[in-house]
């Protein structure tokens, strides 16, 4: 299922049913599943109708219970599921809630949200840690409504800029939206932060393409950890090309290696974190992230290796040394790691 065919079937009040969000995009997966909790914690008595059954510490006959019993005072209820990617999920567990799914009540809406880091298309091999959460997807798809919400792209998020001007009653230049996306990036949750921003400072008049750089936060970590992810492709011509479109100073590049090397740390922190069987709300705890950015570092680190990681932190780091000890060109010594890092492993 789509984001689109969900949005319609919320808007017709017609969510019968199993769902399970994934995918990268942080932000519209909570903002759907925020819209599916107000239908019923905007019903009577929301304490008997919006239930929590957790795949670790509960049992299959207490979901069983939970679904057969009637909504109170209210026509429907709502099922969350969560812990799935803490349990270690046998074939027998799969079995037991291919039979519950199997039979959903017509009152019933069962609601189960995978993170960035829970499951992504490195984990349905069967010898993946996680192979019980692929198999519970592969169940859902089978029965029930998954649906995978995919990071937004530029042409998209235009007229969702000016639909959040729009609410506020804010009028903005038609050039806002991409300057605002060039400087502060794609990520969902920080335009949302940006745009409140915008709103404040230029309450009463229209916001023009020079308040964003006045008054917004350059998110230029976000162009190194996209050059982080094109390294990781082996893509030396585009990880050269964004630094290229950063047009940094001599005098910018040891910043440079600071974002890179703190981008680099991050992805193998949480690359350990997904190895040793921790899920993403542990790791922003651990780590003092915010979910969606760990969900994005998550779903990086997910094909990659630690020693790749590890070697990639090791040239940057001696980058740095280089660049502060040595009369040399800081640019070149840059785009010399870059190749270092692209062409590790490679057989001669």
């Amino acid at each position: 299922m789509t984001p689109d065919i969900l949005k319609i079937r919320i808007k017709e009040n017609n969510i019968t049913g199993v769902y399970l969000f994934y995918g990268q995009e942080e932000y519209t997966k909570d903002r759907y599943a925020e819209t599916i909790r107000k239908k019923i914690d905007s019903a009577p008595l929301p304490e008997f109708n919006h239930l929590y059954y957790s795949a670790v510490s509960d049992r299959i006959s207490d979901l069983d219970d939970m679904f057969y019993a009637l909504p109170y005072m209210a026509e429907s209820k709502l099922i969350e599921v969560t812990d799935l990617a803490e349990a270690k999920l046998t074939e027998s567990d799969i079995s037991e809630y291919a039979r519950v799914f199997s039979d959903v009540p017509d009152y019933l809406t069962v609601l189960i949200i995978l993170r960035a880091d829970d499951y992504s298309e490195d984990q349905k091999s069967a010898k993946s840690p996680k192979s019980g959460v692929a198999a519970f997807v592969n169940l859902v798809k089978e029965c029930g409504n998954a649906v995978e919400f995919a990071p937004e792209k530029s042409d998209k998020l235009t007229p969702w800029i000016m639909r959040h001007f729009n609410a506020r009653s804010v009028k903005a230049e038609p050039a806002v939206p991409r300057e605002l996306l060039n400087y502060c990036g794609t990520d969902m949750y920080v335009l949302q932060s940006e745009i409140a921003k915008l709103c404040d400072a230029c309450s009463g008049r229209t916001i023009t393409a020079g308040d964003v750089r006045k008054y917004c936060c350059e998110n230029t970590a976000y162009k190194y950890f996209d050059i982080a992810v094109a390294l990781n492709r082996r893509d030396i011509a585009q990880a050269k090309r964004i630094l290229d479109g950063l047009e940094l100073s001599r005098d910018d590049i040891p910043a440079a290696i600071g974002f890179l090397a703190k981008n680099y740390a991050e992805l193998y922190m949480v690359k350990t974190g997904l190895e040793s069987g921790k899920g993403q709300d542990a790791l922003a705890r651990e780590l003092k992230l915010p979910s969606w950015r760990v969900g994005k570092l998550a779903a990086t680190a997910g094909g990659m290796d630690l020693r790749s990681l590890a070697y990639a932190v090791s040239q940057i780091a001696s980058a740095d040394v280089k660049i502060k000890s040595l009369r040399t060109d800081p640019r070149r010594v840059l785009e010399l790691t870059f190749y270092r890092i692209c062409s590790y492993g490679r057989k001669a």
